[in-house]
């Protein structure tokens, strides 16, 4: 890790990835904003909030390939250029299921759903923006400090363990409360949107376990 910060060569790799990490962590922001508009019914702001949610996805996905096809030109040992695709390939998966969040989001009454159901999901997804934040400084802190990238991946997975408890709370409304206006379409739907915000998490913990792995092996 301390070589590519300090290749030359490496620079265009790793400014795409400084940008890919700021789009993800922009995405997961937004969906939280979205679940806010969502709750109380601000539809335009809503749709708005999930296009823009997709744009920063899809540019995510163009410079991870972008950044793969650079890291085939490069001189980059073999288990240095496999950790950071690797790395980013996480990364791409918490961006993906934000997506998959803010679609299934769009396209539900949620407006109509009980309050305590919005304060689940709400809560869920400003968890959510706390975890990638953490991951975020995990992963800009990792060629610097591998000891202090060790303390942020824990807690990140400490945020994701937290997430899973707010999970359980939020399904538990799920199958107690009545759903006035929901078909049972919409409730399947539902259901998906709770397990797509949680697995952002579980990227987060997937990708915080990744730079453990690399952590230890600089120390």
């Amino acid at each position: 890790m301390r070589r590519w910060f300090g290749d030359k060569r490496m620079q265009t790799v790793l400014g795409m990835v400084e940008e890919h990490i700021e789009l993800t962590q922009n995405a997961v922001r937004e969906l939280y904003n979205m679940v806010n508009a969502a709750s109380e019914g601000i539809e335009e702001r809503k749709v708005a909030l999930y296009k823009d949610i997709s744009e920063m996805e899809m540019t995510a996905d163009r410079l991870r390939r972008d950044m793969v096809e650079e890291l085939t030109k490069r001189e980059v040992y073999p288990t240095e250029r496999e950790d950071l695709m690797e790395l980013v390939r996480a990364v791409d998966w918490v961006a993906d299921w934000a997506r998959e969040a803010g679609r299934i989001l769009s396209i539900i009454p949620f407006e109509k759903a009980p309050e305590d159901m919005k304060r689940a999901a709400q809560n869920m997804c400003k968890a959510n923006n706390d975890c990638v934040t953490s991951l975020v400084k995990c992963l800009q802190i990792l060629p610097k400090d591998p000891l202090k990238a060790l303390e942020l991946a824990n807690e990140v997975e400490m945020l994701e363990e937290d997430i899973d408890e707010l999970y359980s709370i939020a399904r538990r409304h799920l199958a107690t409360h009545d759903f006035e206006g929901f078909t049972t379409g919409s409730l399947i739907l539902l259901n998906m949107l709770l397990d797509a915000v949680e697995t952002v998490a579980d990227w987060c913990e997937n990708t915080a376990d990744i730079v453990r792995a690399i952590a230890v092996r600089e120390l």
